[in-house]
């Protein structure tokens, strides 16, 4: 299908850019059939509100269900099926019927199970002051699973078999109790951890398991999507944002799964796909992050001003940060990601103020400047760092190393009137603003160039 178009919607940020209301936006007026989540799982939370006033934090079904588009759960996507359960039941509640009849999982997707949840806790917990920022969920370690177990990592397909359902969750288990336990052995003192290794002890939780998984399975479209299959428009939606890319992220507080366009562009030859693509990036009118890590335009006193929404602080995330629009990360994000057809502004109903300021550059407050040059552009002065460097092939140490670098970076800022701000931004960054957002609903967005 020549005409066909396939959008791919991808955060420019640390996540909660916006890219479900985009997404929701993009299969009303584009009226897309198939919505494609390609990278993450159950910890994305992506925010649509239909003109009703009904609300619905999408996690694992396509942001577009409200308008009939169905969903199709890729390969690289990992699936909770507890939660799954829950958010199949909530979306009901809201007025769909039969979500389930709109989902199609691919058989591949690795499995997320309170097992993973509880050593992810662990581990978290045990790092103390030095938290990665993790949302708690035990995505990463089914992740890890499937690069370490092989063959015995749980994926969508061995719920379909009972006795491979059991034997992998057995396995799993004693594998999760063998981790804990050594996590456990070096902080016997912290009661939260103890705690955590009783829940994953209990000698029911495979049995409890095994049985609710093969029940919900039964109820799944489980296979792998075609071409053949598949008529008009299509939106690969992405979860996170390239900030916390695992191979160009601020290591070690990224995510475990590529957020760039990649996922998707594999996805879609694999699949067959043809037709035009469209890469959109997501940002909001100002900086957010949800979890530790380096942000360097943090302003508490923004926070205060604009207060965020429908995030808040929670044990694993904490605080949920603000801060001002920054062009060198967001310049970096877009040469990770390999540039953008246009871009999506979200959140211009809540930037009240006459004039914004803008980061334009960082300065370096650490003492040790020796290497500097290999992570940053300078100002000619050298006072000033102007771009983030792209290395060749981005290693963890160069990673970690980098993130050590921006914590003790500072911001320079500029002032813009707002209504000169999108052309300002624009210029900028060398991107077209194609969609602004003013409001929760698809009836706030406004198409400001024609994205075709």
């Amino acid at each position: 299908m020549e005409d066909r178009k396939i959008f791919i919607v991808a955060g420019l940020g640390f996540g909660d850019e916006g890219k479900g209301t985009i997404t929701d936006f993009l299969s009303k007026i584009y009226d897309a059939k198939l919505v494609c989540r390609y990278n993450g799982g159950p910890q994305a939370a992506h925010y649509v509100k239909r003109n009703d006033g009904i609300l619905h934090c999408f996690a694992q079904y396509g942001s577009g269900t409200f308008w009939g588009a169905r969903t199709y759960l890729c390969e690289k996507v990992l699936i909770d099926p507890v939660r799954f359960g829950d958010e199949t039941i909530a979306l009901q509640y809201k007025g769909v019927r039969h979500p389930l009849w709109l989902v199609t999982v691919d058989p591949d997707c690795l499995v997320v199970t309170p097992l993973h949840s509880i050593v992810n806790r662990m581990l978290e917990l045990s790092r103390g002051k030095k938290k990665h920022g993790s949302c708690g969920f035990g995505v990463g370690e089914a992740v890890n699973d499937g690069r370490n177990y092989g063959e015995m990592a749980l994926r969508m397909r061995d719920l379909l078999n009972k006795e491979t359902l059991w034997t992998k969750l057995d396995f799993l288990w004693r594998m999760k109790i063998d981790i804990a336990e050594q996590i456990a052995s070096e902080h016997k003192e912290n009661s939260a951890i103890m705690e955590l290794l009783k829940e994953l002890k209990d000698k029911n939780n495979v049995e409890r398991l095994a049985s609710f998984y093969y029940k919900v399975a039964k109820g799944l479209i489980i296979k792998k999507i075609s071409n053949e299959e598949i008529s008009g428009n299509i939106i690969f939606e992405g979860a996170q944002g390239v900030l916390l890319d695992e191979e160009r992220g601020f290591c070690p507080h990224i995510t475990h799964s590529r957020t760039t366009f990649e996922n998707a562009t594999e996805i879609i030859k694999s699949m067959g796909l043809s037709g035009k693509i469209i890469k959109i990036g997501v940002i909001r009118v100002y900086a957010t992050r949800h979890g530790a890590g380096p942000f360097v335009t943090y302003d508490a006193g923004l926070s205060k001003k604009i207060p965020e929404i429908y995030n808040t602080i929670n044990t694993w995330q904490g605080e949920f940060r603000i801060g001002w629009f920054d062009l060198v990360a967001t310049r970096y994000a877009l040469e990770v990601a390999g540039g953008v057809d246009l871009v999506a502004m979200t959140n211009l109903d809540r930037m009240k103020f006459k004039k914004v300021k803008v980061c334009v550059g960082y300065r370096y407050a650490g003492k040790d400047r020796k290497l500097l040059n290999q992570f940053f552009d300078l100002s000619e002065d050298e006072k000033i760092i102007t771009r983030i460097k792209k290395p060749e092939k981005a290693t963890k140490k160069h990673q970690e190393r980098l993130t050590k670098f921006l914590k003790k970076c500072e911001p320079v800022y500029r002032k813009v009137d707002k209504t000169e701000y999108i052309k300002y931004l624009e210029k900028e960054l060398n991107v077209k603003i194609g969609i602004v957002s003013y409001g929760p609903t698809a009836e706030d967005k406004i198409e400001l160039k024609p994205l075709l």
